[in-house]
């Protein structure tokens, strides 16, 4: 064996996968390490659970989060908990978002986290009636979108980024489409929407869409119905201009049940192996 081909074989044993991104063709993650400007997963996992604490906290209590700045302020407080900038959080938040695999380890340890504090509240207090963890609601055709049905974006939003998580629950069916909606009202920014699911296996589904301002945007995950789903999770990503202000209209999270071309409607999905 000549020494280039040993280096080169050398090299291609080293590269831990290859994931399909909307930015480049090839994107190639090795020995999934966080570049120094990203936060870790670990730290990643515990901000995103105060995230969705907080994001639970708004929910309960509307009234008193109403404007852009009492938000932002929240934000703020969790970043400055653990030490980092909503720049950075923004940063590594959008690394994460092309590299799935790196993502869903985020996802499953913040899931791990929220879990844990669920019960440890349980135990200290009786029953949480207002899960972080959100569980879904019944029927054929449900939107079970966790928050309100618009968005107003401006410099001052909290984050790039809306968020959210589902554990799997008793209305779970295999084979479940879900379709992520929204529609831009005088938009200066594209669109980038991720829809993640894991199974029991192992391994995990993803879908994403990165498209311009105009028209209404749609991004459909269908589910493995030869597997079981455990955990649901995605975002949408918009970046507002200085000076900028426009809306996510129509935001929406619809269920519907499985067909029989799961194969077939799944043709487009990345699959991806977590353990």
């Amino acid at each position: 064996m000549t020494k280039s081909k040993f280096h080169a074989d050398k090299s291609i044993t080293n590269v831990r996968s290859i994931f399909p991104t909307i930015i480049t063709l090839i994107l190639l993650v090795s020995c999934g390490k966080t570049p120094s400007h990203v936060i870790p997963e670990e730290k990643m996992a515990k901000i995103m659970a105060d995230i969705h604490t907080g994001e639970a906290v708004v929910e309960a209590n509307n009234s008193s989060y109403r404007s852009d700045s009492a938000r932002k302020t929240l934000m703020q407080s969790i970043c400055v908990r653990h030490g980092v900038s909503v720049a950075e959080l923004d940063t590594s938040l959008y690394w994460y978002g092309h590299h799935l695999q790196e993502y869903m380890k985020v996802y499953d340890k913040t899931i791990s986290i929220l879990e844990g504090r669920i019960a440890e509240a349980e135990k200290a207090g009786g029953k949480n009636t207002d899960r972080t963890i959100r569980e879904s609601i019944d029927g054929d055709s449900v939107n079970i979108w966790p928050g309100t049905n618009y968005r107003r974006n401006s410099i001052l939003n909290p984050s790039d980024f809306i968020s959210f998580t589902f554990g799997s629950d008793r209305y779970w069916e295999r084979g479940d489409r879900y379709t992520l909606s929204a529609r831009p009202v005088n938009p200066h920014s594209p669109i980038y929407m991720t829809l993640v699911v894991s199974y029991n296996d192992g391994t995990s589904e993803y879908v994403t869409l990165n498209q311009g301002s105009e028209g209404s945007k749609h991004l459909t995950l269908v589910l493995d119905s030869t597997k079981t789903a455990t955990n649901l999770f995605g975002s949408i990503h918009y970046k507002a201009t200085k000076g900028e202000v426009s809306y996510l209209d129509s935001l929406s999270l619809v269920r519907t049940r499985g067909r029989n071309d799961n194969v077939k409607a799944r043709s487009g999905q990345h699959i991806v192996h977590t353990r």
